[in-house]
């Protein structure tokens, strides 16, 4: 059983073949990103349980950026403020605060695997249309060998 690829056929599959790339492309910055988030909101959490631990002040380094850090201490280890959101602070006690950043770390996982699963299905798609294409070269190939022959 023949079947018929048409030029627009191919044409329509590379294009498509292009756009699924730059998708992919930005999946996997995505996830870059949501893991880095998520992986300062596990340093945050590790420090607030070691601050917790000391019951008084803490003295430590902190960034202030540029990669510049400054000795400071954290006098107050019972209230912390915390941006909610279009840079809206408020007043946590410790225990909301922990339990604020856990459940943002959860969003952010959830996200990064819904956004892993995109991607993944985008790469198979990739994949499908890359064996396409390459059963369409081979076949034009031979094509040209047999003509080549006549």
């Amino acid at each position: 059983m023949s079947i018929k690829v048409t030029r627009e056929d191919v044409e329509r599959a590379v294009s498509e073949l292009g756009v699924l790339e730059r998708v992919v492309r930005e999946l996997q910055a995505r996830v870059l990103a949501l893991e880095s988030s998520i992986s300062e909101h596990d340093r945050s959490l590790e420090l607030l349980d070691e601050i917790a631990k000391s019951q008084s002040e803490v003295k430590g380094l902190m960034p202030i950026g540029a990669g510049v850090l400054v000795e400071g201490v954290i006098t107050n280890i019972n209230t912390y403020r915390v941006n909610i959101g279009e840079n809206i602070f408020i007043d946590m006690p410790l225990d909301r605060c922990r339990s604020w950043l856990m459940l943002r770390k959860q969003r952010l996982e959830q996200a990064r695997a819904e956004t892993s699963r995109a991607l993944q299905a985008y790469l198979e798609r990739i994949e499908a249309i890359r064996r396409f294409l390459s059963t369409i070269e081979r076949a034009a190939r031979e094509g040209q060998g047999e003509a080549g022959r006549s």
